[in-house]
């Protein structure tokens, strides 16, 4: 069943800091998302209990975090370079802020 999916404003802006090559990686992976409504590990994981991970590996480490909102919504909430091993609990701090605006 088609999802629908949305940027987060902030989480635009920050994609569009990324090389093209790097955007058009992540709307392969939107565009996955919509039509599945799912990423399967490598490319997605679930990181807590409402949020999961879109993970990019092209000349570095890229990640996107989004939320399912209700049956057929689906928010990419925020994207970062991922330079450490671990990923910052900073950046999935943000996302989980970005995600209370969401919840109705």
């Amino acid at each position: 069943m088609k999802k629908n999916v949305y940027l987060d404003k902030n989480a635009e802006k920050e994609l569009r800091k990324f090389s093209e090559e790097v955007q058009l990686d992540f709307e392969a992976y939107f565009k996955i998302l919509e039509l599945e409504g799912r990423l399967d590990f490598p490319q997605g994981r679930k990181v807590s209990k409402e949020i999961f991970e879109i993970r990019i590996k092209l000349k570095g480490e890229y990640r996107g975090f989004y939320a399912y909102i209700g049956k057929m919504d689906i928010v990419i909430l925020h994207f970062f370079r991922k330079k450490t091993q671990k990923t910052p609990i900073k950046e999935l701090e943000l996302a989980k802020r970005r995600l209370k605006q969401y919840d109705s």
